[in-house]
């Protein structure tokens, strides 16, 4: 079996299927919108993306009934989508969590493995 170029390197961007755990985890922190998870994808995560791909996210989170929306409005400026955690959020984010603490433990023996040959 021959391995291209492009299938032996990590892909340059982060999986977009991580998108949807950092979402839930923040909107179990607080409910907020589009704009600010962008911005706390960002802060938090350092993750920088199209804000288009944050809403349709969104979208499909509340179409699969695990976030839920309402317009906020606010003082001197347009009312906004305001996104918050469900019950079935909730639930959805402790598959996650239970699922990138496995993946972490592999990251981590493929560290001690990485490092063991190739001592620095």
């Amino acid at each position: 079996m021959k391995i291209s170029a492009e299938h032996a390197f990590p892909p340059h961007v982060v999986p977009k299927n991580y998108l949807v755990a950092w979402i839930l985890v923040l909107l179990q922190r607080e409910h907020l919108h589009g704009y600010e998870l962008t911005k706390e994808l960002r802060d938090e995560f350092g993750i920088v993306g199209d804000p288009g791909t944050v809403y349709r996210v969104l979208r499909q989170l509340e179409a699969e009934q695990l976030i839920r929306s309402q317009w906020s409005e606010r003082e001197g400026g347009p009312a906004r989508r305001v996104y918050e955690l469900t019950d079935a959020g909730r639930a959805a984010l402790g598959v996650w969590s239970a699922a990138l603490a496995d993946y972490s433990v592999s990251l981590e023996k493929f560290f001690r493995v990485y490092h063991g040959l190739n001592p620095q």
